[in-house]
């Protein structure tokens, strides 16, 4: 679909009230759909599932400016989405910059938002300087060694991006974690890592004014998706419910929980 001078790739299942989800950086559906965390094959097909590779991610064209990688302008991208696909008013949600990319969709189209699913909120606010400096470092070498270099050095780090559990549990399907990273060009890693390092979560006010039902999914052990930024986007949204995973049998009921939010929220 062409969406804001960019050709995205997009994925529709199902039929009825919709659920659009964004993925996290380097990520893209393909490596979702390879590490399976929320199991989308399994989601109600009486609900319109909408899925999308993010720009510069998987087959979606990338754009040049850094600037175009900040959240907010991610999240213009899913409204647009929204209004290629012809949906009016729909639950959000994602994962990490997904996360990110949901709370500012709700921001810029309140009347049309419904319900939003924030899963592994990230560093923000006090805590985002620190990840931007190793966003930033990112960017230079992801300049230099391009993605399938990139994710060969990444994948001696694995417990930067998933918690120690997660990897144990999940074992050799971990590695679709880095599928998304292998096909970026190096200018496109430059400026997505650049924009990453830039951008923030909404102001903490703005975050109040987002009265919709929420759900906020968190995990331990991991320091890029701290849990006290999912603690204290439970403490500043109106309507929200906080739920930790602290191990693999916790986790494992996400995609359900996922499931019942969204299925709650269409028929309200």
């Amino acid at each position: 679909m062409r969406i804001n001078g960019l050709e995205f790739n997009v994925r529709v299942t199902g039929e009825g009230e919709a659920f659009l989800w964004a993925h996290g950086l380097m990520a893209s559906m393909t490596s979702e759909d390879m590490l399976d965390l929320f199991s989308w094959n399994n989601f109600p097909e009486d609900k319109k599932l909408i899925r999308y590779d993010a720009r510069g991610h998987g087959e979606t064209e990338p754009s040049c400016a850094p600037a175009d990688y900040h959240w907010n302008n991610l999240a213009r991208d899913m409204i647009s989405v929204a209004d290629k696909v012809g949906v009016e008013g729909f639950s959000a949600g994602g994962q990490s910059m997904g996360c990110a990319t949901t709370l500012y969709a709700g921001l810029l189209a309140p009347q049309r938002v419904r319900g939003l699913v924030l899963v592994n909120p990230p560093t923000a606010w006090e805590t985002r300087e620190a990840q931007g400096e190793f966003y930033r470092k990112m960017a230079k070498l992801g300049g230099l060694l391009g993605g399938k270099i990139l994710a060969k050095v990444t994948g001696g780090n694995l417990e930067r991006l998933l918690p120690g559990w997660l990897l144990e549990a999940k074992g050799e399907k971990v590695a679709g974690v880095l599928e998304g990273l292998k096909p970026l060009k190096r200018k496109t890693l430059s400026s997505l890592f650049t924009g990453a390092a830039e951008t923030d979560f909404p102001s903490r006010e703005e975050i109040k004014t987002l009265d919709v039902p929420a759900l906020v999914l968190a995990w331990t052990g991991d320091p890029t998706h701290p849990i006290e930024t999912a603690a204290e986007l439970d403490r500043l949204l109106p309507r929200s419910t906080l739920v930790v995973a602290e191990g693999y049998s916790d986790f494992e009921k996400w995609p359900q929980r996922i499931r019942e939010f969204v299925s709650g929220r269409t028929e309200t």
